[in-house]
């Protein structure tokens, strides 16, 4: 009886640590060092966005913080601290977000940072930030110049159907054997990702394509595309 119940304590204890989200594991890691105090109080350093060196991070706000008007995701300068610009998103990840998830890719010469905001379904935002002598040229969201890119097929393909929903007409899937945004060094962003508007498999007209395109960073422009429909 007593090993029996031993057991079943087991199996109880494998599927929480199966079930239990990765981005809480990584939250675990994540801390104020390196913050002052005024935003320690607030905010947390997204570890896996931190530049090699670790003189640059995302911060982003703690749950109790998240409710407030004044809460965003900034990039930071940790040494010595500054704020070098908000993330310009209108779904800021926060500490313990359903569905989300934040990280980053630099460029060797930490020149170049890719950070990814997750959704429910994949990549929500992604944003190209251009550093030169530690501070902020530029900031583009390359995932929506993809959605401009794909507007115009998806209307024409679908000019009277439904939108996924109220504030999409469509989302991004990553695959299951590729990478959905890397950086190419400091020069390119290279994007591999299928647009539906079925993301649940339940549409009557179901939309789903496979884009591959190359966006030049300095150029800030596609400079390569392939657009391919697919089935799920």
């Amino acid at each position: 009886m007593n090993l029996q119940r031993t057991v079943l304590w087991l199996i109880f204890g494998l599927s929480l640590s199966l079930t239990h989200p990765l981005c809480k594991a990584e939250e675990e890691q994540d801390s104020v060092e390196g913050l002052p105090e005024n935003y320690a109080k607030n905010y947390l350093v997204a570890r896996y966005t931190m530049s090699p060196d670790k003189k640059f991070a995302v911060i982003y706000p703690t749950l109790e913080f998240s409710e407030s008007k004044d809460a965003k995701d900034f990039l930071v300068a940790l040494k010595p601290f500054s704020v070098l610009a908000p993330l310009p998103t209108d779904e800021p990840y926060f500490q313990n977000k359903n569905h989300g998830g934040i990280s980053a890719q630099w460029s060797a010469d930490d020149s170049v940072a890719l950070i990814k905001l997750e959704s429910k379904w994949g990549p929500g935002d992604v944003f190209v930030v251009e550093l030169a002598g530690g501070k902020v040229k530029r900031i583009t969201n390359v995932l929506q110049k993809l959605t401009q890119l794909l507007l115009p097929k998806f209307r024409a393909a679908m000019p009277k159907k439904k939108a996924y929903n109220d504030n999409y007409q469509f989302i991004f899937e990553p695959g299951d054997d590729y990478e959905p945004c890397t950086l190419g060094g400091n020069k390119t962003v290279e994007l591999n990702l299928s647009a539906t508007n079925d993301p649940k498999s339940i549409s009557d007209h179901p939309w789903r394509v496979r884009v591959k395109a190359e966006w030049d960073i300095a150029a800030a422009k596609f400079v390569s595309q392939k657009i391919t429909p697919e089935k799920r």
